[in-house]
């Protein structure tokens, strides 16, 4: 009787334990998020991190932050969207189709150096981005693309086909091949089965492509800073350093924690309208590839 309490008490001791680790480690991760909220509608001054910021009265809570980044800033944040969004989303579209092509290629066709080439592909994602700054603004300058739209758009959609085309190609090595086989026999050729049969199957890593090559040049600050002179192409990356650089900046945390917030918000939204796509590639597509 007395080893069966002891064991259900050293069971209830773990249990309990194991659920405070898991808060702290929740408290840890979520506490940065907290304060930057709690920053951005503080109306105090962010020396340090006092018990006064992190649980502030109501009525040192304000929006002037929100306002004077949506409203009083320049550029305009909504010029800076709009810069974002054209780079971010002609990037991912079209390094998405290339990367489908090249995900498909390299997974249905046996051609001389398919191994090599691939080996060469992850070869090139190991590079740093940075790295390739110079080269890319050497070549770029000699044709005239520099302070364009065309000139950022080319090397974000690279770099989306480099490392989306190997997770397409991983997760059409799932697929069999006799799906593809039986949309041939149907008298689909192979672009037909290409477009009708396999490409719906992909949908899972083609959102979590999409997400991806989206995500990478919303938030790139490295290429824009060197690439983009004029200020009415300049990016939401641009323009937070614009802000945390400036002497209202660097004196009030508030705006730069507020304009952080509503830089995220279409992230969020982009990740809640796929979000079953999304976690569909980083489950279905980690596994089968």
């Amino acid at each position: 009787m007395k080893t069966r309490r002891a064991r259900k008490w050293v069971r209830l001791g773990k249990r309990v334990v194991s659920h405070l680790v898991l808060i702290l480690a929740c408290a840890f991760a979520l506490f940065p998020i907290y304060f930057i909220v709690i920053t951005s509608f503080s109306t105090l001054p962010i020396a340090s991190i006092t018990a006064q910021v992190l649980i502030p009265k109501l009525s040192q809570f304000s929006t002037a932050s929100y306002h004077a980044i949506l409203f009083s800033q320049s550029p305009s944040f909504t010029s800076l969207l709009w810069n974002s969004t054209i780079f971010a989303g002609s990037s991912a579209a079209i390094g998405l189709l290339l990367a489908a092509f090249t995900g498909f290629a390299l997974s249905k066709f046996n051609f001389p150096g398919r191994r090599t080439f691939v080996y060469f592909i992850l070869l090139i994602s190991l590079f740093p981005s940075f790295v390739l700054i110079l080269p890319f603004y050497l070549e770029f300058a000699k044709l005239g693309l520099i302070d364009s739209y065309l000139g950022l758009i080319i090397p974000y959609s690279a770099g989306a086909v480099v490392f989306s085309g190997i997770l397409v190609k991983n997760y059409m090595d799932s697929i069999p091949d006799d799906i593809e086989e039986a949309a041939l026999v149907d008298g689909l050729g192979r672009t037909g089965a290409f477009f009708r049969v396999l490409l719906p199957l992909c949908y899972p890593i083609l959102g979590l492509a999409a997400f991806l090559a989206f995500v990478g040049p919303y938030s790139d600050y490295a290429l824009a800073h060197v690439f983009l002179t004029s200020s009415d192409k300049w990016t939401l990356a641009l323009g937070l350093y614009n802000v945390a650089s400036t002497d209202s900046g660097a004196s009030n945390y508030g705006l730069v924690t507020a304009f952080a917030i509503v830089m995220s918000l279409p992230i969020v939204a982009f990740y809640m309208a796929f979000q079953r796509y999304i976690i569909g590639g980083l489950t279905l597509g980690a596994v089968r590839g």
